[in-house]
């Protein structure tokens, strides 16, 4: 179904394109020749003519400032910030965030005896169950997908917390090692080889956990195999398998499931791009994780691009394939995702190649709309392309992936302050994520910006802690009865794998000095949690 929506919308847009009287005569310099004509002229996509040039003395941590913005918005006085910032850290602190994300993140123990390699991700369809005393994390027949969408975002707001206040480094590697676990797993030692790959999650035997003094059953055994609905319907395939790898040099035999949809991959490029600025500081152990994570997903991104912009999988044969479905190539008709092949390029090979993007906007993403979750693959891969062409040494086209962020910021920021929410935002939550990442990869926030998150902190305060004892915070304490908790907090104002992301105002290394003060950072660095 979803590849029949996506090609139906694109031939529409072809149409429109094509056939629109008021259509650019040309292709923009920024895209290239044989490409599709152009959107229709009124599409206002390209960067407002007032951004200019931030400040020469820009700060000297920031490689790349690029843009200031003209005002917008009331500006925020001095008490506002000092009590948001208040709320912010009580929030933090009463919901036990990082000792919650860290007891979540799960997938093989550092205390496995046999001394296998440990790693943790967060996941979906996991029922914390509390028996006798003890904790159960047991996974649903169907399995989870798309955790890097997850594991990204908590990574990112772990390596800000480590710059900080120090502490959090071990969180940061676990679920680094979970990113480059995805890779393992379809290794194998009886001489088949289908590397560099990816799968979607994996799932090696039940095993309990005593990291950290806790103990955990991690229950596996839903998947060995699980069930996925919608396998004998060849008018909507499956978005993924179960496949055994029967020789696993890493833990024996792995249940895994393929089909790696690029849907969370920017989410994954924007935290390994984050996880870069820990190396200079942390340990041997942490850099040592780093360059086996970065060496296995560039050649996966290198593979991508020489594959045609798709991504392969393996069937239950271990037949190399790539699945027709749209989830496992890049739209690539009106530059459609030109930003996610970018991110992909300048992580596998450091630079843009002959990939013409503008601003990283596109028609079919900004104008013709599609629907809500395509919004957030492709904010997320914009985000990474700005942050990556920042790294790897591409300030034009780090400015060039700001510019297009700017153009989205106001877009939905002018439809925020409007009777009608404009379409791709699911909530204040979705939003939220667009403008406190584009935040930290070095789009300069505007007051106006500023507000909105301020309001979502309060939100979010007034939501997670509407029970200060929730006892889902607290399943491991002994007070704790047995029962059923949720895996994941649930609250409003913020998604809770973002909460950690403001803290980017005072630790992301893009942050511009250019952007309005988001939270007292003096406040924050002091708060050391």
């Amino acid at each position: 179904m979803r590849t029949r929506f996506l090609l139906v919308a694109l031939a529409a847009a072809l149409a429109l394109a094509c056939g629109a009287t008021d259509a650019a005569p040309d292709a923009t310099p920024d895209v290239p020749a044989d490409a599709a004509p152009d959107a229709p002229a009124d599409a206002a996509l390209d960067a407002p003519a007032d951004l200019v040039d931030a400040a020469p003395d820009a700060s000297p941590d920031v490689p790349y400032a690029g843009l200031t913005r003209p005002e917008a918005g009331e500006p925020v006085s001095d008490a506002e910030l000092a009590e948001v910032t208040a709320l912010y850290l009580d929030l933090l602190e009463q919901t036990r965030w990082f000792q919650v994300t860290d007891e979540r993140v799960h997938g093989w123990p550092r205390s496995d005896p046999e001394g296998r390699y440990w790693y943790g991700t967060w996941w979906s369809g996991v029922k914390v169950l509390k028996e006798g005393g003890k904790v159960r994390y047991l996974h649903s027949q169907d399995g989870a997908d798309n955790n890097g969408m997850r594991t990204g975002p908590l990574i990112v707001g772990a390596v800000f917390a480590e710059r900080l206040w120090g502490g959090h480094e071990l969180l940061v590697r676990e679920m680094l090692r979970g990113f480059t676990s995805w890779g393992l797993c379809v290794e194998r030692t009886d001489g088949v080889d289908v590397t560099p790959m990816l799968a979607r999650s994996a799932y090696p035997a039940s095993v309990t956990s005593t990291d950290d003094g806790r103990e955990i059953r991690i229950d596996y055994d839903l998947n060995h195999p699980g069930v996925i609905e919608g396998r004998y319907d060849p008018n909507d395939p499956p978005p993924s398998l179960y496949v055994l790898n029967p020789a696993n040099p890493h833990w024996g035999e792995v249940w895994l499931k393929n089909k790696r949809s690029k849907d969370d991959v920017g989410h994954m490029l924007l935290a390994l791009a984050f996880v870069e600025a820990l190396e200079a500081t942390g340990s041997a152990e942490l850099a040592a994780d780093v360059a086996e994570a970065r060496t296995l997903y560039a050649a996966w991104a290198r593979r991508v691009e020489d594959d045609g912009w798709k991504v392969a999988t393996v069937d239950e044969d271990w037949s190399v394939y790539w699945p027709a479905e749209d989830l496992a190539f890049f739209v690539q008709v009106l530059n459609a995702e030109c930003k996610g092949m970018l991110a992909v390029r300048l992580y596998g090979r450091g630079d843009g190649g002959t990939l013409a993007c503008g601003n990283g906007l596109s028609n079919i993403d900004e104008v013709w709309g599609l629907k809500n979750d395509l919004h957030q693959i492709e904010r997320s891969f914009h985000e990474a392309a700005a942050a990556l062409a920042d790294l790897r040494g591409q300030p034009d086209l780090a400015r060039s992936m700001r510019e297009g962020l700017v153009v989205r910021l106001d877009k939905v920021m002018d439809g925020v302050e409007k009777p009608t929410r404009p379409f791709g935002l699911s909530g204040n939550e979705d939003l939220a994520e667009l403008v406190v990442m584009s935040g930290n990869v070095g789009v300069p926030l505007t007051w106006r910006e500023v507000r909105f998150l301020h309001q979502r902190v309060r939100d979010a305060h007034a939501s997670y802690l509407a029970d200060p004892q929730n006892p889902a915070y607290r399943v491991f304490e002994a007070a704790t009865p047995d029962g059923e908790y949720a895996y994941e907090p649930g609250g409003q104002g913020l998604f809770w794998r973002y909460v950690p992301a403001l803290l980017g105002a005072c630790a992301s290394p893009l942050w511009s000095p250019a952007s309005k003060p988001l939270l007292d950072c003096d406040a924050v660095k002091a708060a050391a949690l």
